[in-house]
């Protein structure tokens, strides 16, 4: 498969905690289109334990929707010697490479979220600086930080029932971390001591991984006291000085880890490498590519603020130029990680974003129910509503972290902390995401979550696509640019979104809407003045173009850097067209349930005409 030319269809798998997503890519006309997707639910744990199983009835659906077999039942034992053979997965196996007569497929490409996250017990020498780091770099990859113990001079800290717990419930990864490169070797050594001596009479097959990124003079007496009993890693002290963070090689490792410990683990992981042409990728890693592709092609001046809610993950990752950055909550989703979500924010901060009367109990009820059934798609308002209050406050705990890291400022105000900076583009997706019909409700819920401000373009992964691209793209990437170009975005529309204050009512910004001569309007003009604490859709269709001039009032910046500073910039519409949030930023619900209840509904009711309130 390395003849790019060769290629031509292409079956691209996700194998997520929850859901198996597969699509079938194709030549069509001369370029790589998408063909057809199907989804079945994952099934990585009990009672099937055995990640294939789930690909296989995925590809089984996909197969009656695009009327095409790419799968066979093995009669007779392959020779691994013949180059015409087929890849053998038990009795069922994958026709590759395409035959004549249209059955199998050229390429099969695979990307994998489904193992849980990496449980890490942080070692360091105080509170701050090396433990912030090493925090830091677990909310950055798929790390759940489960210990976090900070040490005195003299290690009087050790604790006991923490050393216990160290023993009787292992992590997966003990982090060292601590001292600056020169500085006191002693703390290192009498830290490693004291694991040594924990985890003695530890059977090897249940101590942890140990990753060393403290002092580097303290390398040779650490990795002599562990290496005879762990698997030690040793990476670039996280901070090298009191004013560097060096954080690179720390989450390289840890992503390393997971992909190579962790998936790889999986029950059903190896057969599915044996079936790929290209090696799996982690679903968190190949979206960052696809991001990072999206604002590299588009040179977006501002870049892609791209999010993923998964069943037990969210991610939000930001693409400009060169630069990417990102936040991973691991546990923290819409299905299995809705006990996480709610563990950090409690039930009050999830209810919140409800419009619907209900109490504590039946809120808990409806969030107990899809975690216990991640799989199942919500059939009633109640459930899709609530499910999205999950999926606003997992986004939100992650872009606080986000901000917190990367984007606050040390002489900000409180406001300017929790405000997301300006990006072109949100890219969006996700099971709850994806299997949401109404539009408008997807659109509330991230600018809900995100706050985002000034003029920016929302787009969704519809066909669960993305990562799978990512991981296309390492084979060829041609045929991933031509998909994800063609086939990948579905446009929501354009946001206007400025930060300010005001009260409900008055004026906060007049837009004009000048829509291209091309279209079907002809070049006609809309002029209207927007109040503040409003969402107002106006409608520009898919495809169609407008130049937009907006000037806000004196108490709203459009993201310009400047109150009352108004511009011009050209457009292009979607399913939802223009929408304009005016509510301000940061958001403010109101604190009185009734009033938070009725704002919350007439918000949802402006982007939404048909909703159908529950008595």
């Amino acid at each position: 498969m390395s003849d790019q030319k060769a290629i031509q269809s292409v079956l691209a798998v996700d194998v997520g905690s929850t859901l198996t997503h597969v699509c079938l890519l194709d030549v069509v006309d001369g370029v790589h289109r998408f063909v057809a997707r199907a989804e079945y639910p994952s099934t990585v744990h009990e009672p099937e334990n055995d990640l294939m199983i789930g690909v296989v009835r995925a590809i089984q659906q996909l197969e009656q929707i695009a009327q095409r077999p790419m799968l066979q039942r093995l009669e007779q034992p392959v020779d691994p010697t013949d180059p015409a053979s087929v890849a053998e997965v038990g009795p069922i196996q994958l026709i590759t490479p395409e035959r004549d007569t249209g059955e199998g497929v050229d390429l099969f490409v695979a990307t994998c979220s489904a193992a849980r996250a990496l449980r890490c017990a942080i070692v360091g020498l105080t509170a701050t600086l090396s433990v912030e780091s090493a925090q830091a770099v677990c909310d950055s990859t798929n790390a759940l930080v489960t210990e976090s113990i900070s040490l005195s001079k003299h290690m009087r800290r050790w604790d006991n029932q923490v050393l216990a717990r160290l023993r009787e419930d292992p992590p997966d990864v003990i982090l060292m971390v601590g001292g600056i490169d020169g500085g006191p070797v002693e703390p290192q050594e009498s830290a490693a001591r004291v694991l040594a001596a924990a985890y003695d009479d530890v059977p090897a097959q249940r101590r942890p991984i140990v990753v060393y990124a403290g002092n580097l003079e303290a390398r040779k007496a650490v990795s002599a006291l562990l290496s005879p009993l762990f698997d030690l890693r040793v990476v670039d002290n996280v901070r090298p000085n009191v004013y560097t963070e060096s954080l690179g090689e720390l989450q390289r490792e840890l992503a390393s880890i997971y992909e190579r410990d962790k998936l790889a683990a999986l029950p059903g992981y190896e057969r599915l490498s044996r079936w790929a042409q290209a090696p799996v990728r982690a679903t968190t890693e190949a979206y960052g590519d696809v991001l990072r592709y999206i604002a590299r092609r588009n040179e977006l001046t501002q870049g892609v603020l791209g999010v993923d809610v998964g069943g037990s993950t969210t991610l939000i990752g930001a693409a400009s130029g060169t630069t990417y950055q990102w936040s991973l909550g691991a546990a923290l989703g819409a299905g299995s990680g809705i006990s996480r979500v709610l563990e950090h924010s409690g039930i009050g901060h999830v209810q919140r974003w409800i419009p619907l009367s209900a109490s504590d109990d039946e809120v808990r009820q409806r969030l107990e129910n899809a975690r216990l059934r991640p799989q199942s798609i919500p059939q009633t308002m109640e459930e899709l509503l609530t499910l999205h209050a999950v999926v606003r406050q997992a986004l939100l705990l992650v872009i606080r972290a986000m901000r917190q890291r990367y984007w606050s400022d040390a002489g900000a105000d409180a406001a300017a902390v929790e405000t997301t900076p300006p990006f072109d583009l949100i890219a969006a997706r996700g099971g709850a995401i994806a299997h949401t019909p109404q539009e408008g409700l997807l659109a509330i819920t991230l600018l809900d979550a995100l706050q985002p401000v000034g003029l920016t373009r929302l787009v969704v992964d519809w066909a669960s696509i993305w990562p799978q691209l990512g991981a296309l793209a390492a084979v060829a990437p041609m045929a991933a640019a031509q998909v994800l170009e063609r086939d990948a975005f579905r446009e929501l529309g354009t946001l206007i979104a400025p930060i300010g204050e005001a009260r409900d009512g008055e004026s906060a910004l007049n837009l004009r809407i000048i829509r291209s001569a091309n279209g079907q309007d002809k070049g006609q003009v809309t002029e209207v003045d927007v109040p503040a604490g409003v969402i107002q859709r106006f409608p520009l269709a898919l495809h169609e173009h407008a130049i937009i001039e907006v000037r806000p009032s004196t108490q709203f910046d459009i993201g310009l850097g400047r109150k009352g500073l108004g511009g011009k910039a050209q457009i292009r519409g979607g399913s939802l067209g223009i929408v304009v949030d005016t509510r301000g930023r940061p958001l403010a619900l109101p604190q009185d349930t009734r009033q938070r209840t009725k704002k919350l509904r007439n918000w949802l009711e402006n982007l939404i005409s048909d909703v159908h309130w529950p008595a």
